[in-house]
Formats: C-alpha cells, sequence, structure tokens
C-alpha cells in the first residue's frame, strides 16, 4: 500500500480495526490481515490490537463475523419495516411478497457472495460457525417479533414458528449463490418463484 488509507477519527480503536480488517479483506482477503499494518493504520499500537483481539486469527474472525452481519442488515430493516407497516392480512402478504422479490434480485448478489465468502472461512473456524448462527438467530428473532401484532390481529396463524421460517428463509436466500455462478442461469427465475411461493405458504398457509 502507497499511502495508507486512515481510517476515520472519533470511532473507539476496536472499531477502527475492525473498519481496516475489513477494508483489507475486501481488497486482498485473509492473506493481507498484518496486525502491526493494521494497528498503525488506525494509528494505535499493535498491543491495543491484541488486547481487543488475542490474535490475528480472532480479528480475522471478528472482521468477517462483522461482514456477515451487515451483508443482511438493510434487507432485514426493509423486511421489517414492510412488516410493521402493514394494515391488513391482504397488504402483509403483498409487503412480504414485495420485499422477498427485493431480496432476491440481482442488486443484492453482491451480498450473497460475501456470505458465501465468510461462510467458506468458516468452514475450518468453529468460532467463526458460532459467530454466523448467532447473528443469523439475532435477526430471525428481530423478524418474528415484528410479525407478533399480525399474529394478535388473526392474520397469522398462533402455532407458526415465525423464528425457524426466518432462519430457514435465510437459508434459502444464502442458497441462491449457487446459480448465480452463471450470470445468465435460466434458473433464477424459476427459484425465485419457488423460493417465494413456499416461504409464503409456510408464513401464511
Amino acid at each position: 500500500m502507497s499511502q495508507r488509507e486512515k481510517v476515520q477519527i472519533g470511532s473507539s480503536p476496536r472499531d477502527k480495526i475492525i473498519e481496516r480488517a475489513i477494508a483489507v479483506l475486501e481488497k486482498d482477503g485473509e492473506a493481507g490481515i498484518r496486525t502491526n499494518t493494521i494497528a498503525a493504520d488506525c494509528g494505535c499500537t499493535a498491543p491495543i490490537l491484541y488486547r481487543e483481539f488475542q490474535s490475528r486469527e480472532g480479528l480475522i474472525i471478528a472482521a468477517q463475523a462483522e461482514r456477515y452481519k451487515r451483508s443482511s442488515q438493510e434487507a432485514v430493516v426493509g423486511l421489517i419495516r414492510q412488516i410493521t407497516i402493514a394494515t391488513s392480512r391482504e397488504e402483509l402478504y403483498d409487503n412480504v411478497s414485495t420485499s422477498l422479490d427485493s431480496i432476491f434480485s440481482i442488486t443484492r448478489s453482491q451480498y450473497r457472495r460475501l456470505r458465501a465468502d465468510v461462510m467458506g472461512s468458516a468452514v475450518s473456524r468453529a468460532e467463526l460457525r458460532q459467530e454466523i448462527l448467532r447473528i443469523d438467530i439475532e435477526y430471525s428473532g428481530l423478524i418474528a417479533a415484528a410479525y407478533r401484532p399480525a399474529v394478535e390481529a388473526g392474520w397469522m396463524s398462533p402455532i407458526v414458528n415465525l423464528e425457524v421460517i426466518a432462519l430457514w428463509a435465510q437459508g434459502l436466500v444464502n442458497s441462491r449463490v449457487a446459480i448465480e455462478f452463471d450470470s445468465q442461469s435460466a434458473y433464477a427465475t424459476a427459484w425465485d418463484e419457488l423460493t417465494k411461493r413456499v416461504i409464503l405458504r409456510e408464513l401464511f398457509g
């Protein structure tokens, strides 16, 4: 790196280090993570980095987990908003259907590839696997909570396990990356229609 990219002043040392590590991961991959260089780029010392993350491996796990979390955040927030603004069962169904179209769209393919990259890294890292699961469970809980007023209103069945459905749906979304290896895949539309149909059926019967 000819000129070090300084992380913005104002965030904590931990936040600065994670931001810099994420930038390195996205440019050079895990091989580019050099703790002394990242510490210097963030205006701190290597001991501060090691105090926060214990090791280079700990830093990689923290940065990869944060990448995974951010990759779904916008979609989750958008889905929750569409759930909470619905004023009838029919509107809720339409809003969720529209949200799924957005989540499946090609514009979000980069986030699916990112999650696949992080999951690949997690294959040999038990701690990162646990972080991914924790993030998915956290998001599924938030989505399930957003649906509860609809359950109370009688728009959805009270026996449906909404957290499990949200967690399962996240797995389906992640799997879409498999047909995106071929950008001209003839299966994309059929995948979208089938996946949306089964998710909506599980939610609304």
